[in-house]
């Protein structure tokens, strides 16, 4: 297995994650997306080019009173660099092997590798439902309290640092 950026040779029409609008996304929009630079899209494959996860990638911005508390300490007034995690998701048959936790934390330096080059400090995430809500918070994701849009941050160097710790 392997992950690479999304190409016209992964084979994306039979993935099913259980979530409609994130299996839609990646057979519809995806390639799309990628060719209008609106974003980058990483999927898990094995040879024969089968898709079983992936996760796109953008860049943005944030106001820093919409950052959770103690992350705008210290901050300037204007917005903060942020690379979002637009969608992650695992094929339904392979959940439940660590698949989702090896493309976050390809994702994770993804986002700091672009970082590096273009100033973002945080990686964001707007969380599909509860569970995925959850998933991200076992990788140091803060809400925002009061958000009614439910985004999660983590700081990009926190996250750096917890990956070193897992090696």
């Amino acid at each position: 297995m392997r992950i690479e950026r999304l190409g016209p040779d992964h084979r994306v029409a039979g993935f099913a994650c259980g979530t409609k609008p994130l299996d839609g996304w990646l057979r519809l929009h995806a390639l799309e997306n990628q060719a209008r630079n609106l974003s980058r899209t990483f999927v898990l494959v094995q040879d024969d080019e089968e898709v079983l996860g992936y996760y796109s990638l953008t860049m943005g911005g944030v106001p820093p009173a919409d950052l959770p508390p103690g992350y705008a300490r210290g901050l300037p007034g204007y917005d903060i660099g942020m690379a979002l995690l637009a969608r992650l998701a695992v094929a339904s048959s392979r959940q439940g092997e660590g698949l989702g936790r090896d493309l976050m934390a390809d994702a994770i330096q993804q986002a700091a590798l672009a970082g590096a080059h273009v100033a973002a400090r945080f990686i964001a995430v707007d969380p599909i439902d509860e569970g995925a809500r959850a998933f991200y918070r076992k990788f140091g994701f803060r809400d925002v309290p009061g958000d009614p849009e439910g985004r999660m941050f983590l700081r990009l160097d926190h996250a750096l640092e917890a990956l070193e710790h897992r090696r």
